[in-house]
């Protein structure tokens, strides 16, 4: 069987799942099929794409090598995107700095999951995206709290507007009477 044939018939195994999901989110209530419906949709309409791109588009077009896309590494055509000897990782400096590299993302998931507890879910939502973007300087100040602004205020209006979902979780009220 062809590389091609191979694709096709894996992608074409994920629409009938993304279809069967659909068929059998019909069957639930109203608010039980919101989500599932959406995301089984937009799942089918991406793996249609993936088809067709697949289909129409030369094999060598479609051709990538993952860990040169992934970490830049130059591989065959594409030496400009070495990396200098004096960028280059070193394997030592590494592993030394490894452990605190896990130790960070353990305490990173236990601030996340503290501050759930304590305020709830959506002031925590918007400290931590905040949060995330300033301290991580993907962002300025004013458009990480912006960022954090309106992915909490998608979630709650998601959550707690739409489908009705308590939103009022944690051991101190930040809610102000608000909600």
């Amino acid at each position: 069987m062809s590389r091609r044939a191979q694709d096709n018939l894996v992608a074409l195994l994920i629409l009938g799942i993304f279809i069967a999901a659909i068929v059998a989110a019909t069957g639930y209530g109203p608010r039980a099929r919101l989500v599932p419906i959406p995301i089984a949709a937009i799942g089918a309409l991406l793996v249609l794409a993936q088809l067709i791109l697949q289909n129409f588009k030369s094999d060598k077009d479609l051709e990538i090598d993952l860990l040169e896309f992934i970490s830049r590494r130059a591989t065959g055509d594409h030496p400009e995107l070495a990396l200098p000897e004096a960028d280059k990782p070193d394997e030592k400096k590494g592993d030394e700095f490894a452990w605190k590299r896990e130790l960070g993302a353990l305490g990173i998931v236990a601030l996340l999951v503290g501050l759930f507890e304590l305020v709830g879910p959506l002031p925590t939502m918007f400290f931590f995206t905040s949060g995330y973007f300033i301290l991580s300087r993907f962002t300025g100040i004013a458009r990480g709290i912006l960022y954090g602004f309106a992915a909490t205020t998608a979630v709650y209006a998601l959550f707690y507007l739409w489908l009705r979902v308590d939103m009022r979780h944690g051991l101190i009220d930040l809610s102000f009477g608000l909600w």
